[in-house]
């Protein structure tokens, strides 16, 4: 069977891929989460349906194509609190976080079978899914705008991979970057459509970013 795989490019002045374990002064992984990078894909393609769905598989922490790499970017940023805990009779409680700066990701997916059935010519959602997301990567077009974790770090670009040494603004993977993580949040939820609370971390050497790229346990 063909392997429906995919892959853009994203970044951004300001990242934030929380980690859960940080608290109430939200600190942020180094690379995005499972979750976060399947919410990007669904950003430009997804079927209302689920008989087809992308499938994070790896990321890869990208610099400017000739500059000096190795380095990670985090900053202090000030936010103000509006979820469901705020007490409205007061004023915005603003609360600090360390997230990530000058951010740029190269991520990978497969298109997955989720309708159950057996995939044939003219009834074949993977297929489908794959040529829409490509499509509509090509023309910068989306279902909703992308975000780099929290809805205000909006991209500066997303796209298509720009590993052309000839386009003016190419990237490279910075091979610099090795990192033990030690503990990493992989899927919130049991099942990766209509599943229940379960979160599931990646640990051990599962939880390394080797030469600037980092996989997905499955």
């Amino acid at each position: 069977m063909s392997k429906y795989e995919i892959s853009m490019e994203i970044s951004g002045p300001f990242a934030m891929w929380s980690r859960p374990d940080t608290g109430a002064t939200p600190t942020s992984y180094p690379v995005p989460t499972w979750s976060a990078v399947k919410g990007i894909f669904e950003s430009v393609a997804f079927f209302n349906d689920a008989k087809a769905w992308i499938r994070p598989t790896r990321v890869e922490i990208c610099k400017p194509m000739g500059s000096v790499g190795g380095e990670l970017s985090f900053q202090r940023y000030t936010n103000n609190y509006r979820g469901p805990l705020k007490d409205k009779k007061k004023v915005n409680f603003q609360f600090s976080s360390l997230i990530l700066a000058d951010v740029c990701y190269r991520i990978y997916g497969v298109v997955e079978n989720g309708s159950g059935q057996h995939l044939k010519n003219g009834n074949n959602p993977c297929h489908a899914l794959e040529a829409i997301f490509n499509r509509r990567l090509k023309q910068g077009q989306c279902h909703k705008t992308p975000a780099l974790g929290w809805n205000e770090f909006v991209p500066s670009y997303w796209g298509p991979l720009r590993d052309n040494e000839s386009l003016p603004d190419a990237t490279e993977v910075d091979t610099e970057i090795n990192l033990d993580l030690v503990s990493v949040l992989n899927q919130v939820f049991d099942k990766a459509v209509n599943g229940q609370y379960k979160p599931r971390f990646q640990q051990g050497d599962e939880a390394w970013i080797k030469k600037g790229g980092f996989h997905y346990a499955e």
